[in-house]
Order: C-alpha cells, then sequence, then structure tokens
C-alpha cells in the first residue's frame, strides 16, 4: 500500500537527512533550493518537511478552522526563496512533546498521520516536481511511530543526501551507523556531505573520507569547511533563548556578536580590555549589580563608538538591575542590551547548551551560509546529476 513510487520520475526529488542533530541538513537544503532555483522555475520547486518537531504558527485561527501550524524549516524555505508551494502541503506530520507518549497510550492513529503525509506529498509533486524533502535529526528519528528519516524516505521513494560532520574516524562511524538504517528499508544514499571541516584539514579528509566511503560506493559531495559566523546567534536569538526583549538598541536586534564574554575581572582590567579592543564585539554579560563595568561600557563608546557587540545583565533581585540613569545612558547609546532576570550561572549554561538556527528573518547569516555550501558542494551530485536536463518544470493543467 505505501510501495515506493514509480522509476524514474522521483529522482527530480531527494531528501536529505543527517547522522544526528546540528551539523547543517537545513543549511545544505537551503543549498540545494538556491541550487533549484537557478535551473528550473520557481514555480516547479517545493519543500517538504514530512515530520516536525519545532513548529510556528503562520496562519490564525478563522472561521471555526484552528490555526495553521507548521515546522518552522517550512517558514524559512517558503519565505526565503518565495516558494509557490501551500503551507498546509508543506508540513504534514507535526510531532509536539507529549506526542510519542500519547501514540504509545493508543491514543494516536498513525495510519492517519501516513496517510496524511501521502497526501501532502501527492499534492506538492503534482504542482512542483522538484522537490526539497527536509528529515530531522538522524535517520532514526520517529522510529517509536513508524515515521522515522529512512522509513519515510523509503514511503516516498527518494534516495538520500546524508549530511555529517566530525574527523575522519567520527565521521565514518556515525555514517556506518545510519547506512545501516537506509540498508534495512531499503533506501539508496545518493551522497556524503561533510559539514564543519577545520579549513586546515580539508584537502586531507577529502582524500581520505572520499577513500574510505569510495569503497563502500557512496560519493563524497563537498566538505564544507568552518565559518563562525555561520554559528553566530543573533541579538535576537539570545533575547528568544532567554525569554526576554532588548531595552535599547532594538534596531540592532540582527546583530551578531564575535563571541560571549561574562565579565568577571576587575572595572580596572576591563577597560584596559576595552581599549585593546578585545571585547569590541562581543556580547557581554555582566552581573546588574557590577555598575561599574555598565558605566565603563557607557564611557568607551562615548569616546570611541566601538562596542560592536551587545550587553546582557543579569540577576534576579530588583534592587540589582541597573537605575533609571543607567538605563537612560544605555538606551541613548544604542548598544544593545537586555535584562535577563537569572542567575549568571543559569544565562552561562543557556547560552553554552545553545545552537543558533537558521530563521527567516535573519538574511544576512541565510544567505551567507546558502553562499558558503555552493561554494564546496557539488549541487549536480546532489540533484543526482540531473543539471543536463532531468529537472521538471511544471506540470500544466495541474
Amino acid at each position: 500500500r505505501y510501495g515506493p513510487p514509480r522509476w524514474p520520475y522521483f529522482m527530480r526529488s531527494v531528501f536529505v537527512a543527517a547522522t544526528r542533530q546540528h551539523v547543517g541538513k537545513s543549511t545544505t537544503s537551503l543549498g540545494l533550493l538556491a541550487a533549484l532555483s537557478s535551473r528550473v522555475p520557481l514555480e516547479s520547486i517545493g519543500y517538504l518537511k514530512p515530520v516536525g518537531q519545532q513548529h510556528v504558527e503562520v496562519q490564525a485561527a478563522a472561521e471555526g478552522a484552528p490555526p495553521l501550524r507548521v515546522d518552522k524549516d517550512c517558514r524559512l524555505a517558503k519565505e526565503y526563496f518565495g516558494l509557490r508551494c501551500e503551507y498546509k502541503h508543506m508540513s504534514p506530520v507535526l510531532m509536539p512533546r507529549g506526542f510519542t507518549k500519547s501514540y504509545v497510550d493508543g491514543e494516536i492513529d498513525m495510519e492517519r498521520q501516513k496517510q496524511a503525509l501521502l497526501h501532502a506529498w501527492e499534492a506538492l509533486r503534482a504542482a512542483h516536481p522538484n522537490v526539497v524533502v527536509e528529515g530531522t535529526g538522524h535517520m532514526g528519528v520517529g522510529s517509536i511511530v513508524g515515521l522515522d528519516n529512512a522509513a519515510v524516505a523509503k514511503l516516498l521513494g527518494l534516495e538520500v543526501v546524508l549530511v555529517c560532520e566530525g574527523g575522519l574516524g567520527s565521521a565514518f562511524d556515525e555514517l556506518s551507523l545510519n547506512l545501516a538504517v537506509c540498508a534495512a528499508q531499503g533506501v539508496k544514499v545518493r551522497c556524503v556531505v561533510l559539514n564543519r571541516v577545520q579549513p586546515a584539514k580539508v584537502e586531507m579528509m577529502r582524500d581520505y573520507l572520499g577513500r574510505a566511503l569510495g569503497r563502500i560506493g557512496v560519493p563524497l559531495a563537498g566538505l564544507v569547511p568552518t565559518e563562525p559566523f555561520l554559528a553566530a546567534p543573533s541579538m535576537g536569538d539570545f533575547a528568544k533563548l532567554l525569554g526576554q526583549r532588548l531595552i535599547s538598541g532594538e534596531e540592532h536586534v540582527l546583530r551578531h556578536c564575535g563571541g560571549v564574554q561574562f565579565v568577571t575581572c576587575s572595572v580596572r582590567r576591563f577597560e584596559e580590555r576595552l581599549a585593546e579592543g578585545e571585547y569590541s564585539d562581543r556580547l557581554l554579560v555582566v552581573h546588574g549589580s557590577r555598575l561599574g563595568i555598565l558605566e565603563a561600557c557607557l564611557r568607551h563608546h562615548a569616546q570611541t563608538g566601538e562596542i560592536r557587540g551587545g550587553v546582557i545583565f543579569t540577576g534576579t533581585r530588583h534592587s540589582w538591575a541597573p537605575d533609571e540613569p543607567i538605563l537612560a545612558r544605555l538606551r541613548e547609546s544604542r548598544i544593545p542590551t537586555m535584562h535577563a532576570p537569572l542567575e549568571t550561572t543559569e544565562v552561562a549554561e543557556r547560552i553554552q547548551k545553545f545552537t543558533a538556527k537558521l530563521n527567516a528573518t535573519d538574511r544576512q547569516r541565510t544567505e551567507a551560509a546558502i553562499r558558503h555550501v555552493q561554494a564546496h558542494v557539488d549541487m549536480d551530485v546532489l540533484l543526482g546529476g540531473t543539471a543536463a536536463g532531468g529537472l521538471a518544470s511544471p506540470r500544466r493543467g495541474v
């Protein structure tokens, strides 16, 4: 009933997966969409996130209908590229917190979920035959409900592009595990992309990993060097992480800082480091009780204009928050600043665990990510070698 569609129609589409979370799957998918948009009409391109976890509302409730929610990556793809596909077909299955428990308790009919996925896929490919399908996490994610990435790729009849990162041994180890999951489902891996490679090791990794993959018949389509800016959160990302808003410098909500500095030194040493330019582009995290540090920031910025990062001041007691004169000077300086009413240790823990994801608002970082991946990955290999004419235009009259 859920057998693979007929060959070779679905060579026009591809399933992008990864060996684990946060290794560059979304960046690779965006690079593919950009490659397609330079080869075929925009109306022939679609995007599908079969199973999503982190979702956003894209359409408010109306006339008794519930609000439409989709995986956040769908909004990024659609808004950035101006895709013509409909949101209702881009994110057919959502698995919010508690979904798997409800499934095990027998409260969710996965047959209906599969039908919804297939209905969305058929509607999407009928109007947009060149579809980039992006998975969720590693190949086994979703296996508890029978909709892991390998099972979905089989269901849709698609080959897989696997994205991984790491050194030679660790990357191949992770690839082996994910290749085994694909093999168990009879899913072919089209190629591998190695992301976040140390620049000095790119050629070595290209040689050795390329030969290692060649022994098992899987092409290496590209190695993407590490680019620190692509992992740099914006001030807006930090605000969302901490559940706060900027109290000054709101126009710099998309500013990216060149690192995070927890300020624990004396005021005198802090001023010396400011003068040396060491902290000029950092996100400075300082306890709200240390007014001397905040005043030093303001003096230095007034004299040089060199504070190009941002400030987070912490502290749970109301008495630790900067007083109104300091806040007024911060607002006047336009330094992007927020107050996190948390202990500094908790702020540090949240920041340490945080991975900044590409989003529809931060076009600068999204554009940089697309340029970077396209410069280092053979997109024709990812597209199945179809650049010479195998890509499809929209079917008229559908």
